[in-house]
């Protein structure tokens, strides 16, 4: 049995309380059309949806999208979310005008394909906002990353601390517009776009 989502909120509210609500508050953009959310969560980023059209969510976990439900009914935009896998999204290209992606970069099964796949079902233009916890840029907290992360993974739903997600992301194609680094680049604030599809 997985007992992190048990453990999320006890956890994660104080975190939340003292940090990332006033992070989300500042960065996540006004994100309008269709907008996608992959790893929702206990619906954290909800609140932040005021221009959308339509807001779907990708939560693979049932006890988590069941603590999103209030987060949901008091939402300003319609939310949808989905007990789907972020590897193989079930939507057809270029769907979507909009992506959000909130410390769940780290924990996905294979990166790589999660961006792929985010890739394939936003549409040429799209934008998105990315908020991640990567691996550091100094040698030393790096290596300090690598070696927690074996044992952190396995108590912290396969979490990892030594991704390189930024690298990732731009490797799939996401053009970063803007980066905010905190916590001496263990935690980045990302705005990207996905660039048109050069004409033929």
């Amino acid at each position: 049995m997985n007992i992190f989502p048990l453990l999320y909120t006890p956890i994660m509210q104080p975190v939340e309380k003292q940090f990332l609500y006033a992070l989300r508050q500042k960065h996540i953009p006004p994100l309008s059309g269709q907008v996608l959310e992959i790893g929702s969560g206990p619906g954290a980023n909800f609140p932040y949806y005021r221009a959308a059209t339509k807001v779907t969510a990708i939560e693979p976990n049932d006890r988590m999208r069941l603590l999103s439900l209030p987060a949901q009914l008091h939402a300003q935009v319609p939310i949808r979310t989905l007990g789907a896998s972020a590897e193989r999204l079930p939507f057809e290209d270029n769907t979507f005008d909009s992506l959000v992606c909130t410390i769940v970069l780290c924990s996905v099964e294979d990166q790589i394909q999660v961006l792929q796949e985010l890739k394939r079902v936003c549409k040429p233009g799209a934008a998105a906002y990315f908020l991640e916890h990567v691996q550091m840029p100094q040698p030393g907290a790096a290596r300090l990353q690598q070696s927690i992360t074996p044992v952190w993974k396995h108590f912290c739903d396969g979490c990892h601390l030594d991704r390189p997600t930024r690298s990732h992301i731009e490797r799939a194609g996401w053009s970063i517009t803007r980066t905010d680094s905190y916590f001496q680049g263990f935690l980045l604030s990302m705005q990207a776009v996905l660039p048109p599809e050069p004409s033929s």
